[in-house]
């Protein structure tokens, strides 16, 4: 199995590892927090799909001031484009449900001043601490990503990625 990114949460008893492969695929492997970072195990798939559908960039957020934690990951639409889509689940160990199904990429996004990219590629939440928690406030969500120019082309590692930063502004709190 080939690991694309790996992503570490703890609640209070375990460290939780979540990570992907190239076939759409994600893991979670667990330890105890006295064990850590060592002793992972009981290895399980929590999602599958195609590979396009869950690629790569998972990250796992607990949901401030809720039992809900969130799952962030990259897909690749069928023009190549990157987006992510999002799970949830009540605890660690709980079934991921899709939190906008059909996954949809252009509808929740808005440009104030035009867009400037059709990619939303290797994202991270901004966090309420800098704990291994991961938690994030639902009312001021906030994701730091890179998106380039939708004309540039060539090889992947001389695309002109830029950061971009995606604020909520439909919050209900």
């Amino acid at each position: 199995m080939l690991v694309r990114r790996a992503w570490v949460i703890r609640d209070d008893a375990k460290c939780y590892l979540f990570s992907s492969d190239d076939n759409g695929h994600l893991f979670r492997s667990e330890t105890t927090v006295g064990e850590f970072p060592g002793g992972f195990g009981n290895t399980q798939l929590v999602l599958r799909n195609s590979e396009f559908a869950l690629f790569e960039g998972e990250a796992v957020h607990r949901v401030q001031g809720t039992s809900t934690y969130l799952l962030m990951m990259e897909a690749i639409g069928s023009d190549g484009r990157r987006y992510y889509r999002s799970f949830t689940a009540q605890g660690l160990t709980g079934r991921w449900q899709p939190l906008a199904a059909p996954p949809s990429r252009s509808n929740n996004v808005s440009f104030p001043a035009g867009a400037w990219t059709r990619d939303i590629s290797h994202g991270e939440l901004i966090r309420t601490g800098t704990d291994q928690t991961m938690t994030i406030n639902p009312c001021r969500l906030q994701f730091l990503y890179q998106g380039m120019n939708p004309s540039a082309g060539g090889g992947y590692s001389q695309l002109p990625w830029r950061l971009g930063l995606l604020a909520q502004t439909n919050a209900t709190c």
